[in-house]
């Protein structure tokens, strides 16, 4: 799957050492938000509902963000994905944090105005060290309108050559901060891919009834039942962390969300709404996870679902990117990775722990419908990790 380019996600810090009480409460807490993300029971009929549901997913790896989608919505295939893209339902930009992400249509630009100014704040020590200064974002700002107002999305090359003729430099990293600061001012989105190329179109004609929510309540109670509504349970910090809010904005948006309810899990007070994680998913369930899944990085305390110990395993190097996952009732145990040709696609796993009978066998069912997805023939060499523990689940 290939990354294109994204702020470095956090990685969460080591913990001590886990009683078993502790191990059961994480393991139903990971159960119970698999099942809000729609894993292990039944999805969403399409992917604009998929997407509308979680709000945002991470698309910094474009094929992984596919895949993220495909899962929430079964029986889908790639060319699902890319169709929903096509006829403009989901929209990828940078909504939060300075992290690329699939948005439905309707939220790209309520969201992105409720949570990218405090990314792009943030980033002002950077456009100062490459030189970028305000006039530079204004005379960028025109000259992307000129380039694409009543025009075809135009691709990434030729819209930082229309940036670049009007005076302002895009060379090293001044084309990604403009462009990000474009996106998150609301100016503009990716628009469809053009085969491998990216595009980009303005906002408001590519999306032109993006809702609007004026009043800043409003949205953040808005975006406080979304997250928790197929996120949850999760924490007030979780919800901070995700959209890059302070402590003090996300707690004001639960308070201002109806419906909130609190539970105590483990001396933590984790929050849903509406029926989030109230059906768990199968006992036993493997599921394959794209890079940046928002099983993980939808929270910003992933211990729930990975280990402290088996952080470095799954982010390996030290640049913050993370390896697809193998996980088993929502729990990380093992890694997989792909390799494609034009017919047919192999996946190696990697398993951290012994994998039973039961789990190899249903993890045989999930490669197969990985193939699937990708529109691809399964190489016969496919094969799980063998195993010689006859216990399926994670230790």
């Amino acid at each position: 799957m290939s990354g294109h380019g994204s702020s470095t996600p956090a990685v969460p810090p080591a913990v001590p050492h886990t009683s078993t009480d502790d191990r059961a409460t994480s393991a139903a807490l990971a159960r119970a938000r698999a099942a809000a993300q729609r894993l292990g029971i039944p999805g969403h009929e399409t992917v604009a509902e998929a997407a509308a549901a979680m709000l945002g997913t991470q698309a910094q790896d474009f094929t992984g963000g596919l895949f993220a989608l495909g899962l929430r919505t079964p029986g889908s295939r790639e060319a699902d994905v890319r169709a929903a893209l096509e006829r403009r339902e989901v929209v990828r930009t940078w909504p939060a944090r300075g992290t690329l992400m699939f948005v439905a249509a309707d939220d790209v630009r309520w969201l992105t105005a409720l949570l990218a100014p405090r990314s792009l704040q943030a980033s002002q020590g950077l456009w100062r060290r490459v030189g970028l200064e305000p006039r530079d974002f204004g005379a960028a700002r025109e000259a992307v309108l000129t380039a694409l107002t009543g025009r075809a999305p135009a691709s990434r090359p030729d819209l930082l050559r229309a940036i670049s003729d009007a005076g302002v430099g895009t060379a090293g990293e001044r084309g990604s901060h403009l462009l990000r600061w474009l996106a998150g001012t609301g100016v503009i989105v990716f628009g469809a891919p053009r085969g491998t190329e990216q595009t980009f179109a303005l906002l408001d004609e590519w999306v032109p009834d993006a809702r609007r929510i004026d009043d800043r309540d409003e949205a953040l109670a808005e975006y406080a039942h979304r997250y928790l509504a197929h996120r949850g349970p999760a924490t007030e910090r979780d919800l901070a962390w995700w959209g890059g809010l302070t402590l003090t904005e996300a707690r004001r948006a639960v308070d201002l969300a109806a419906d909130v309810e609190r539970t105590t899990v483990g001396d933590v007070e984790q929050l849903t709404w509406g029926d989030a994680g109230a059906v768990p998913p199968a006992r036993d369930d493997p599921r394959l996870l794209p890079p940046f899944d928002e099983l993980l990085l939808g929270y910003g305390d992933r211990s729930a679902s990975l280990r402290a110990a088996d952080v470095a395993r799954l982010v390996p190097a030290s640049n913050g990117l993370f390896l697809p996952a193998v996980v088993v009732d929502g729990r990380v145990v093992g890694t997989w990775r792909r390799t494609l040709t034009r017919h047919t696609v192999a996946v190696e796993l990697d398993a951290w722990v012994p994998w039973g009978v039961r789990t190899r066998r249903r993890l045989e069912r999930r490669v197969a419908e990985y193939a699937d997805f990708v529109g691809r023939d399964l190489a016969p060499t496919t094969r799980p990790t063998p195993t010689t523990r006859r216990d399926d689940r994670p230790r």
